[in-house]
């Protein structure tokens, strides 16, 4: 067993398409209402996402850690969600006040896997087998798993081990869960960066947002892409134990963050990007609007269902 592929990771299934589709006409403005309902449900869905992820991850840790096993292959802490952040362009005010752009290498979803990649090849390979047993419930072969059928092919993901028991507890209906994921990140994403590039009202606030990001004192962000660079560079070349270094690097971030939510606000960045969705994949968003809501409400409660279990085992 040479294959390092099961860590801890919560689970994902999402494969996400870049087709995008037409936008309703201007004939139909109840269908627009709804797009825009629709993608600001999606929205709030990936955002609570990543959080119900990361406690995830943490429930499957734990579980593995309470049968003896405290070895994982690298990557074994991460949080596998096809993105490290929501959707919104410019963060909220709230956000950008407690943890500027989550930039700080301090934030658990930042740490890297302590162990060292080695480690996990040097166990035997009876050890091996008995950490994917207890982590899955099989070895090799897939088997025994909940599987959604989506018409071309199947997903499917664990029913047993520390993963398939921690799916059930956090979803209970582990069968939805992979219909609704499936529909949702296969049948709905679109390809946001072609979308914005080619809306005018995008860009025209894109454009005041970077006016108002250099009146305050910030010249050289023009994206809110720099941005989240610009935040990560407050954090180069600062040693790991150098506490008043990051204390410094975490104020200048979350200084540089508020300033951007300011502007974001004012210039209405997220909205416009969201309308700008929403008019690119509005008749897909109105085709699955029941399925993004049932969504969100799933992922609502999961959250705090892993977040409530991680509380009661801490």
């Amino acid at each position: 067993m040479k294959k390092r592929t099961r860590g801890t990771t919560a689970i994902a299934v999402t494969v996400l398409l870049g087709a995008a589709v037409s936008a309703c006409s201007e004939e139909a403005p109840q269908d627009m209402e709804t797009a825009r309902r629709a993608q600001a449900a999606l929205d709030s869905a990936n955002a609570a996402l990543d959080q119900e992820r990361e406690a995830e991850t943490k429930l499957i840790r734990k579980c593995m850690n309470d049968k003896g096993f405290k070895v994982f292959p690298t990557g074994g802490t991460a949080t596998d969600t096809g993105k490290k952040r929501g959707e919104d362009l410019s963060p909220s005010a709230e956000t950008a006040r407690t943890v500027g752009y989550g930039a700080d290498p301090r934030r658990s979803d930042n740490q890297k896997s302590p162990e060292n990649l080695d480690d996990f090849d040097a166990l035997p390979e009876d050890v091996k087998r008995a950490h994917s047993m207890a982590m899955d419930g099989y070895v090799d072969k897939p088997e025994g798993g909940v599987e959604f059928d989506f018409g071309g092919g199947k997903v499917m993901v664990p029913s047993k081990g520390c993963r398939g028991e921690t799916l059930k507890a956090v979803y209970g209906d582990v069968k939805e869960y992979l219909r609704l994921n499936w529909t949702v990140y296969n049948s709905v994403k679109q390809n946001g960066a072609n979308i914005l590039a080619d809306d005018d009202g995008y860009q025209k606030a894109l454009s005041e947002w970077s006016s108002c990001m250099k009146a305050g004192g910030y010249p050289q962000i023009a994206t809110p892409e720099k941005a989240r660079e610009s935040a990560l560079a407050h954090y180069a070349n600062i040693a790991d134990g150098d506490t008043a270094a990051l204390d410094n690097a975490q104020r200048a971030e979350i200084k540089q963050a508020t300033t951007d939510a300011e502007c974001g606000t004012k210039a209405g960045l997220n909205t416009k990007a969201r309308e700008a969705k929403s008019r690119a994949s509005a008749a897909s968003l109105v085709k699955h609007e029941a399925e993004i809501t049932a969504w969100l409400e799933l992922i609502t409660k999961a959250k705090g269902k892993a977040q409530d279990l991680l509380r009661e085992t801490s």
